[in-house]
């Protein structure tokens, strides 16, 4: 059984309340957890502040050496890793090992190679001709870090990466259902020579751990993925505090097929939008649109598709069908799905589940649901599982007018053999991020985050990096610089 400490000040502290973490996958025991409380938190974050007045000073080349050794780590550990992630979540083995691990070695590789982050740049002022500027970008300082439960590696790495590239130093709250993996992630940084307290991982409940990030003066920035309505909670507990926000919160993510759409590649790429990861994944295509005149093909294929889709243990490489990763959440899809029904939606198709599921594990059948208009809550309202609904639509410009009747804005795709048609329509979409003829294809160099009430700021690429810097000015006069001393003149002139 894997046993999980907080990590404070480059050591594992098994103090705290001990609870049993269940794998969604059959419920059984995964593992034991040491829930930190406030005080735990707040000696993290003394920890980190401490750990700041040195890192602070280190060479951006030095900082990415260690994340180059973390690298390696992480790629000689991939089946660890993987093993790891599928047993705490219940996402399916192939998943994690093609995707989540692999995503997150090469995210870790931008981050320990990038060329695009520079810390210093010189300008020129064009007012004060012989004077020179440097810009330079500084880090913040103790970076706070809220992380969800449904995908843990990569927000450790999203989170922990471009704060400590920066020279910022770290607390990071990994959600109390899934912190395997943070932990691991932890460890191996102090493997590859990251010094006692520039990264602190402690997890609790988030009235408690949060809420103590949230409201802390020495936290200066502060990055949190969560729901929307929690976000906004955290929001006010940090007004206080003006610290920086970023936030990546919810969303109701439309996949639009227009008319001359390949079916075939776009029944595939809709069902990966909406089944990777049982749809909990926040940018989910789980709206899915589609023109009048292509809907009857589309759904035909789209079931033809699902009637092969294999259930089973989500270790089995051969299962396409993960765990909901908590039994609350499972009731609250199960919810949201009766709801549809009551409001007139109809199940087009859902996916038997066999008795090769594991008999305790947290289970929903990968669901379309048809005849659902955009009035209805399960198209306004995020269900975080594998139910995707079906709305008809006309002409693009009704698409589009659909696509953001939603207080949600993080992602959208467009399916369509014509990329000038298609671009034309995700230029009329509200969200952050649009993938033309794909969906779900995360680059560490993209900017990646949503409109509305999908959150603020940018994780990844050089946006995301940027988020966690200070911008400073340092202005060299010059002898030169005629117009500094008739500056200085209005104050004290000279004397005959």
């Amino acid at each position: 059984m894997e046993v999980f400490g907080n990590y404070i000040d480059g050591k594992i502290d098994k103090e705290g309340e001990e609870t049993t973490l269940l794998s969604p996958i059959d419920g059984s025991e995964f593992g034991k957890l040491y829930l930190a409380d406030e005080e735990k938190t707040r000696e993290a974050i003394d920890s980190a502040e401490t750990a700041f007045r040195k890192w602070s000073r280190s060479t951006l080349k030095q900082r990415q050496e260690i994340l180059s050794k973390l690298l390696g780590l992480v790629e000689e550990k991939a089946d660890r890793y993987a093993w790891l992630e599928s047993a705490n979540t219940g996402r399916t083995i192939r998943q994690s090992t093609f995707m989540d691990v692999t995503i997150a070695i090469e995210h870790i590789r931008y981050f320990a190679t990038t060329k695009e982050f520079v810390e210093s740049r010189e300008i020129e002022h064009p007012e004060y001709p012989g004077t020179k500027g440097i810009v330079q970008y500084r880090p913040m300082g103790v970076v706070g870090g809220v992380a969800p439960w449904n995908v843990p590696l990569l927000m450790a790495v999203w989170k922990i990466m471009p704060a400590l590239l920066t020279g910022n130093t770290v607390v990071l709250k990994p959600s109390h259902y899934t912190p395997a993996t943070a932990f691991e992630l932890a460890k191996d940084l102090s493997s590859a020579g990251l010094p006692p307290g520039v990264l602190n991982v402690v997890t609790g409940e988030g009235s408690v751990v949060g809420t103590t990030l949230s409201k802390s003066e020495k936290i200066r920035a502060l990055s949190f993925t969560g729901s929307t309505s929690t976000g906004k909670r955290v929001s006010r507990e940090a007004g206080g505090t003006l610290k920086k926000m970023l936030m990546e919160l919810g969303g109701k993510s439309p996949n639009i097929v227009l008319n001359d759409a390949d079916v075939d590649k776009t029944a595939k790429g809709v069902l990966f939008g909406i089944f990777l990861h049982a749809g909990q994944l926040c940018e989910s295509g789980s709206r899915l649109l589609v023109q009048e005149d292509m809907k009857d093909k589309l759904l035909n294929r789209i079931k033809f598709y699902m009637e092969r889709m294999k259930s089973g243990n989500p270790l089995n490489m051969e299962t396409d069908i993960g765990a909901i990763t908590t039994m609350e959440q499972r009731n609250k899809i199960e919810a949201l799905y009766n709801k549809g029904l009551d409001e007139g939606a109809k199940v087009y198709f859902s996916h038997a589940l066999s008795s090769s599921v594991p008999e305790k594990g947290f289970y929903f059948p990968p669901t379309v649901l048809s005849e659902v208009s955009n009035a209805m809550e399960i198209a306004q309202e995020e269900i975080f599982g594998p139910v995707l609904t079906v709305t008809d639509f006309s002409s693009d410009e009704d698409a589009a007018e659909i696509a953001n009747n939603s207080k949600y804005g993080l992602a959208a795709g467009v399916w369509s053999a014509n990329t000038k048609r298609a671009t034309n329509l995700a230029d009329l979409i509200d969200s952050g991020t649009v993938w033309i003829n794909d969906y779900h294809m995360i680059s560490a160099a993209a900017p990646r985050g949503g409109f509305k009430e999908s959150g603020i700021g940018r994780e990844l690429g050089l946006d995301g990096i940027m988020e966690y810097t200070q911008t400073r000015h340092l202005f060299f006069g010059s002898d030169e610089n005629a117009l500094g001393e008739i500056a200085r003149g209005i104050v004290v002139a000279d004397q005959d």
